[in-house]
């Protein structure tokens, strides 16, 4: 079985089983999925069952990097959201991974940056005061 365990943009961590029993495997991923274009290292680790592939974000494709992982798994089982794009889509790898960012006032900024000055420096006063108690 494959699955994808974790994904941040340009980083996704696999969890294959088969690893653990099969070095041949660990080798010939290690090969073919640093081939892919976009790709830039690949983590092998057979203890821990777990592929860490670290790709290009605008030139990597996660679902191209797991259909070719599954490729060469035998009888894998794929285990992955519907909405991730298919190997030959041009979309970003998950949707939602650009997701645009709020703009914030200059006040709120402001105000969020006094109330964690503040919060700093309590806890830096509470901790002097508790250590000479």
């Amino acid at each position: 079985m494959v699955c994808c365990v974790h994904h941040i943009p340009g980083r996704a961590r696999f969890k294959i089983e088969a690893l653990r029993r099969d070095a041949d495997l660990a080798r010939k991923l290690h090969e073919k999925v640093g081939a892919l274009e976009g790709v830039l290292a690949v983590e092998v680790n057979r203890g821990a069952a777990s592929v860490i592939v670290h790709y290009h974000v605008e030139r990597g494709e996660l679902g191209a990097i797991l259909d070719h992982i599954c490729a060469h798994c035998p009888k894998a089982a794929l285990t992955r959201p519907t909405a991730w794009p298919a190997a030959n889509r041009t979309t970003a790898p998950i949707p939602g991974a650009q997701i645009p960012r709020a703009k914030l006032s200059p006040e709120f900024k402001q105000a969020m940056t006094v109330a964690m000055s503040k919060a700093v420096l309590n806890t830096f006063i509470t901790r002097i005061v508790a250590a000479a108690i």
